[in-house]
């Protein structure tokens, strides 16, 4: 039973890593803390390589964790694997779908493993087709879809269970600005139902768009955590900001989230 006081998400003290050739170990996530709240959006942002898919493979309980603990709705992912992952949606960064199904029996597949009615299962996954503009490819064989619809309906697989905490790992990878604006909406609407997300993203509108807080992820660890105006302010302050675009060619701009990457690390977010 979940315990409806507790938290979506804790994470505290959790590290990872990976043996590499020659024996020796690679550091994917270096003892990070965070908390989730009900509602709330908190973006992991950072390039590829920063510790964000591996964190979001471990609250998933895809990956053991080498230390710390996750715990979601008050249940170990470690010890209580079943019980933990029981109002959990995800959607991966790597295309998991099982391409010798139909979009919708894809769904309603995914929703029974949660102990959903075939009946309330198929209800469901005709709304979030239609939501996710998916509806004219209902039964389509997976493989005869597009990427972008592919990522469409892991999304959809991701929510046809109702899941009262969402992890999405680079959910609008290859997607269209218009396709990528209608995402943005369902996750607003499940927000306000009270939904959990946990966002891993590399762009820099989508986190300041979306996110009430982002965590600043680099080599393995949290640089800081903090709402995007705040994360801005603390690190780039409100000057304006003087880019080449061509030589001889200068022009201003507020800051953003990319300087406060650049000033804390030396790097691109890209």
């Amino acid at each position: 039973m979940t315990d409806e006081s507790a938290l979506p998400l804790v994470i505290d003290g959790l590290r990872k890593s990976y043996r590499t050739r020659g024996s020796q170990r690679l550091v994917a996530v270096d003892g990070i803390d965070l908390q989730v709240q009900r509602g709330e959006c908190l973006g992991l942002l950072g390039p590829n390589g920063s510790g964000k898919s591996t964190t979001i493979q471990c609250v998933s309980g895809f990956y053991p964790a080498d230390d710390g603990r996750v715990v979601l709705f008050g249940h170990d992912v470690a010890r209580e694997p079943k019980q933990a992952r029981r109002w959990l949606g995800v959607c991966q960064q790597e295309d998991s779908l099982d391409t010798d199904f139909s979009a919708r029996n894809q769904l309603i597949r995914h929703a029974r493993y949660f102990g959903i009615s075939h009946r309330d299962a198929a209800t469901k996954a005709d709304e979030l087709l239609r939501r996710l503009d998916l509806a004219g490819k209902a039964g389509k064989l997976v493989e005869h879809l597009s990427g972008g619809m592919r990522r469409r309906l892991q999304v959809a697989r991701a929510l046809v269970s109702s899941p009262r905490l969402l992890i999405l790992d680079e959910p609008t990878t290859g997607l269209d600005p218009d396709i990528r604006r209608g995402l943005w909406r369902i996750l607003a609407e499940e927000r306000a139902k009270g939904t959990a997300v946990l966002l891993s993203t590399h762009y820099m509108d989508e986190a300041e768009r979306l996110c009430d807080r982002i965590a600043l992820m680099h080599e393995g660890r949290i640089l800081d955590l903090a709402p995007p105006r705040e994360l801005v302010a603390r690190h780039a302050g409100t000057e304006e900001i003087e880019e080449e675009v061509r030589p001889g060619l200068l022009w201003k701009r507020p800051p953003n989230l990319e300087d406060v990457f650049l000033r804390l690390t030396g790097r691109q977010l890209d």
